[in-house]
């Protein structure tokens, strides 16, 4: 009988053995941890503990306080027989779970448990990592991703690690998946008692990390030259700020300056359809004396709008240089500041400090520096974005100023000081909807690309196609969209752009089937999938207003 029991607990300690063993560890690590300053770089590195298991197949979530640290890159460390994937979503906070009894570190569990506990939040980014891996079990040092210090005082659990599941070599999944701690902390920062930040108003999904801003000295007899060098140009990161720890001191005046981008894809899409209406609708609606009265902001939109080279008042020419480059004529560059990916900056630009003036059409650039925590708003303007699509919206810039929800200093003749904002410098604006159907079918040789309008009131419509011309030719496009609209394309190296546009003022697109593609195909095809997708789609209504064009 002893015996039995001697060989029965070494079974039952052998299994003990095993559970503690067999589970998957997942840490992150910071380093450097001490010397730390607002501005430094530090580098959070995960590691996976694989215990006796075998993980093939691995995937993490986490999440970081934007407020504290700004993503700069991620470097993957499994070698080279891997597969791997970074992703990231702005504005969302992960809360853990507790059904069951289930704790935050159990990560796998928190995986489990369905719905995830994501809720939008501006303080907080959520970040995902995925690894496969060939050869060999994903053991060890798996990425490490490099964060720049903000400023915010505390750094109490700013990063923490949140859901995560892996499969092994046996395609089953793995659990438990635990960590501990989990978050990190970084203590004795300096620095951020003496940072000046530079925040820039911006709508959701615009990449506000393509422009830097700068900070310039004010000349002795109170002016600005802008030709003198920068005292300091950093670039804006995702939350639309820049933070200036060493270079400014309390007392000085300064003018601050935000710079265009060069050679960005987005710059191609500022001008749209929806602007080009804009422009015309400023330009011939009028009373009966004839003045203007289209614009809500005649002195701001007129500025925007005029693009015409070689004058300085908004006109006819405005409006027509915008249409034409909706509608494709290609040497409208010569005559207008078009933004464009290829023009080397060649546009119009406007940036100031968020406040009354910028909205009345007189941009501000002047701030005193009278604290060691600081912070000025700031906006910007593509010339030409009368849709304000690229642009910081003048509607939410009166709001803001309206409900104090912005940050501005002393001018030195004189502006009145505002308190720190902590509200998201990014925006959603609230616009109405409308979906363009495009089905495509095989038809007697042709692939036929056919365009489904349901809304009424359409005034303009835009759609730039991006088609895969290896295997598709394009032949030609019929329109059926109602009198009183002015019908354009142009198509080449594969993009093509469709649309109509209002040119009476009355002209709406008419519902139903406006729109008809027709290609050849340069081989056998048995499906359209993957021939087609959108780059663009834009809309406006009789009123002027942007219109969210979906096309499905």
């Amino acid at each position: 009988m002893r015996k039995l029991c001697v060989t029965l607990g070494i079974i039952i300690l052998s299994l003990l053995t095993f559970n503690v063993h067999a589970q998957l560890t997942i840490n992150q690590s910071v380093s450097p941890t001490t010397g730390l300053k607002v501005g430094d770089t530090i580098s959070v590195k995960y590691t996976v503990a694989r215990g006796t298991t075998t993980p093939r197949y691995f995937w993490l979530r986490y999440q970081y306080n934007n407020k504290a640290l700004a993503y700069v890159s991620t470097t993957f460390s499994q070698g080279t027989s891997v597969q791997t994937y970074y992703t990231s979503w702005t504005a969302y906070k992960f809360t853990a779970s507790t059904a069951n009894s289930i704790t935050a570190k159990d990560l796998y569990a928190q995986y489990g448990a369905t719905p995830w506990g994501y809720a939008t939040n501006a303080d907080w980014n959520v970040g995902q990592l995925t690894i496969q891996r060939t050869d060999a079990s994903i053991n060890g040092d798996i990425a490490t991703q490099k964060y720049v210090i903000k400023d915010l005082g505390t750094y109490n659990d700013i990063h923490k690690l949140d859901i995560s599941y892996s499969i092994d070599a046996t395609s089953a999944y793995i659990t438990p998946i635990t960590t501990d701690p989990g978050t990190i902390s970084l203590s004795n920062v300096t620095g951020n008692t003496s940072q000046f930040k530079v925040r820039v108003l911006f709508p959701t999904g615009y990449d506000i990390t393509s422009h830097s801003v700068a900070l310039f000295p004010i000349q002795s007899n109170g002016t600005i030259d802008w030709n003198v060098k920068a005292i300091a140009t950093k670039g804006l990161d995702a939350s639309g700020e820049a933070t200036f720890t060493t270079e400014v001191k309390v007392g000085d005046s300064l003018a601050v300056w935000m710079y265009g981008a060069t050679g960005k894809t987005f710059m191609d899409n500022i001008i749209t359809v929806s602007d080009a209406y804009k422009a015309f609708l400023g330009i011939t609606q009028t009373d009966i004396t004839g003045a203007k009265t289209y614009f809500t902001r005649p002195v701001l939109e007129k500025n925007i709008g005029l693009i015409t080279k070689n004058k300085t008042t908004f006109s006819e020419s405005d409006s027509y240089n915008m249409f034409a480059y909706v509608m494709g004529i290609a040497n409208v560059k010569d005559s207008a500041w078009i933004p464009l990916s290829t023009n080397s900056g060649l546009y119009k630009w406007f940036s100031g400090l968020l406040n009354q003036s910028w909205l009345d059409g007189v941009p501000t650039y002047k701030t005193k520096v009278t604290s060691s925590n600081q912070a000025v708003d700031m906006v910007y303007a593509w010339g030409g974005d009368l849709d304000w699509s690229h642009s910081s919206s003048p509607t939410e810039i009166a709001s803001r100023i309206a409900s104090g929800n912005y940050a501005n200093s002393i001018n030195p003749d004189g502006q009145n000081v505002k308190t720190f904002s902590v509200k998201s410098m990014a925006y959603t604006s609230i616009v109405e909807e409308a979906k363009l159907g495009l089905v495509s079918t095989m038809m007697n040789g042709k692939v036929v690309l056919t365009g489904t309008l349901t809304k009424e009131g359409l005034a303009g419509l835009e759609v730039i196609l991006q088609y895969d011309n290896t295997k598709l030719t394009f032949d030609n496009i019929s329109f059926d969209a109602g009198a009183g609209v002015t019908n354009f394309s142009t198509n080449g190296d594969g993009r093509l752009t469709f649309g109509s546009m209002d040119q009476t003022k009355i002209g709406r697109i008419k519902i139903g089937t406006p729109y008809k593609l027709t290609f050849t195909p340069k081989e056998t095809i048995t499906n359209t999938a993957g021939l087609f997708y959108t780059v663009l789609a834009d809309a406006v209504d009789g009123n002027g207003n942007k219109i969210n064009l979906i096309v499905e």
